[in-house]
């Protein structure tokens, strides 16, 4: 949290999605913030131990916090429990459907995200990864799409 931290700009929040990168640049993967919640609380690997990329019924979600014992520490406790979190402990590597080209339509990235996409997606040229597509920066570019359009009347 402190590197995050250190490198936001004035003013802003700080990153949210962190790009990892060996000591060479290359793309090794991402951490998000669910990826770092998970992470702090261990028990979250028990819950999706079976459920790779399944859908979890509401049941099994309620029941899961108690079932799995889940943030049952208090959450002062974070600092204990992050302190020895490395990042290849929390850092997610993308599947092939959460990579994009850079020239991929806005609505292929729209269809990876709706069919649940771990976010962001990287944008790759070629080989080599440019940069992310968050899903906020996605909805942004729908929502002035949508507030252009003429009203009926």
């Amino acid at each position: 949290f402190q590197v995050l931290e250190k490198n936001k700009p004035d003013g802003h929040h700080s990153h949210r999605d962190v790009i990892v990168v060996d000591d060479n640049g290359k793309f090794k993967g991402k951490v998000t913030m669910i990826d770092i919640f998970r992470t702090l609380e261990p028990n979250y690997n028990k819950v999706f131990k079976n459920y790779k990329d399944g859908t979890l019924t509401k049941d099994y979600v309620i029941n899961a916090m108690r079932d799995f014992n889940l943030w049952m520490e208090p959450v002062r406790n974070l600092c204990e429990r992050g302190a020895g979190i490395k990042i290849s402990e929390i850092m997610h590597v993308p599947s092939k459907a959460e990579y994009l080209q850079e020239n991929d339509s806005l609505e292929k990235a729209l269809h990876e995200y709706v069919m649940g996409a771990h976010q962001p997606l990287i944008v790759k040229n070629g080989d080599t990864v440019t940069g992310v597509l968050r899903f906020g920066d996605l909805f942004e570019v729908i929502r002035e799409h949508m507030l252009a359009c003429p009203l009926p009347e």
